[in-house]
């Protein structure tokens, strides 16, 4: 099968970034035995392919296409010029101008890659939605529509719009990233700060942006109620954001006085994230909305026990046998769980076992590459 795995965002993505979900998944399907190439809005650059290898020996290409953004999607020209010599063409989200494109023109060999779900505040992608639904949508033929969601709550979303063809299949992780080998892993001067300073001590970790999204406030009242009951916890922060949230989160901190007891950087290459996991002792990740969280299957796969709120990942991956959902912001709560179970080892050592098994056996993107190829095939009438 030649397949075109289509990313409609108008901006140029950097290829050395960890988890390019378009070249996860084309990279474990072509070790299947299919052909694969990933498009990217390349701006005002000429269209034009760029061979990535890997596995000694296998490679895809990647077409980054000439084109400009319009209603926060990238415009492809020469969009039709390339589809028709594919089988199959998978493009990000349910509805957008090339969605609409794609789903008018050729539409019994396009599957839709949706990961937004519906979330109050999100008032831009609810009046975005809003539009769409109300035009484009409607000019879709949205009941042939095959649409494959990164969540649960995202095929409700889905339902929710008369696309009945909807199947949740989730995020996969590219270990082949996770387990590179790195020079110098533990003597980066941030990883060796972490593993000095451990001795007694149990770190509790945080990676993302610093924004309202994530609730840093809750997250820093959280650790401030842990270190009433056990004074022996660190809070590893990573992770930058705006000039004016990351001045609200400072002060925070010293609001409740937690300097002392949080080590944090603003960056970190993920080449080292692998040393960090390794010694941090659980996640914590009190967000409001999350499409899926790469940091969820990433915690997991290293067997951290992970803290967080019901979201797309969570509700997606998360069972009460491999982590902890706590849909309440309470912090007394949090603490309280948090506590619970990070003082008993055999639970927290259970949890975090599942959690890694449930990574390895079935959210990496080589294992869940046969579900997007069964999808694949159905919308083709089985042809292979």
């Amino acid at each position: 099968m030649k397949i075109l795995i289509v990313r409609t965002t108008p901006n140029k993505v950097n290829l050395n970034t960890y988890n390019l979900q378009g070249i996860g998944l084309a990279k474990a399907l072509i070790r299947k035995g299919h052909q694969v190439d990933v498009a990217y809005y390349g701006g005002r650059e000429k269209d034009h392919f760029q061979t990535l290898t890997f596995d000694d020996g296998l490679s895809l290409n990647i077409l980054w296409w000439h084109g400009w953004g319009m209603f926060y999607e990238g415009i492809f020209p020469s969009l039709k010029k390339y589809v028709n010599d594919y089988d199959l063409v998978q493009v990000t989200g349910y509805v957008g101008i090339i969605s609409w494109w794609l789903n008018t023109h050729i539409q019994n060999k396009v599957i839709n890659y949706n990961g937004p779900y519906f979330y109050e505040k999100n008032r831009g992608d609810i009046l975005k939605a809003k539009i769409w639904d109300n035009t484009l949508l409607k000019l879709s033929h949205r009941k042939n529509m095959m649409v494959i969601t990164k969540s649960k709550l995202s095929e409700e979303y889905m339902h929710s719009k008369g696309i009945d063809d909807v199947t949740t299949i989730g995020v996969g992780l590219d270990t082949s990233n996770i387990l590179a080998e790195t020079d110098g892993l533990y003597e980066q001067e941030f990883v060796k700060r972490l593993f000095d300073s451990k001795g007694s001590n149990k770190y509790l970790l945080y990676i993302g942006v610093l924004e309202e999204r994530r609730n840093i406030p809750f997250l820093l009242e959280t650790f401030a109620k842990v270190l009433e009951q056990n004074s022996d916890y660190k809070l590893v922060m990573i992770g930058k954001g705006k000039e004016e949230y990351c001045q609200m989160v400072e002060q925070k901190i010293d609001e409740l006085d937690l300097r002392e007891s949080i080590i944090m950087t603003s960056r970190l290459d993920q080449k080292y994230m692998k040393a960090v996991y390794e010694v941090c002792d659980a996640f914590l990740l009190p967000t409001r909305y999350e499409i899926f969280g790469m940091v969820l299957l990433e915690a997991m796969y290293f067997g951290l026990p992970v803290f967080t709120t019901h979201n797309g990942g969570s509700g997606t991956l998360m069972t009460s046998e491999n982590g902890i959902v706590i849909d309440e912001l309470d912090a007394n709560k949090w603490a309280d769980k948090i506590i619970e179970v990070m003082e008993n080892s055999d639970k927290r050592k259970k949890i975090g076992e599942n959690a890694e098994k449930t990574i390895k056996e079935r959210y990496t993107w080589d294992a869940l590459a046969d579900r997007f190829l069964e999808v694949y095939q159905r919308r083709l009438g089985g042809k292979k």
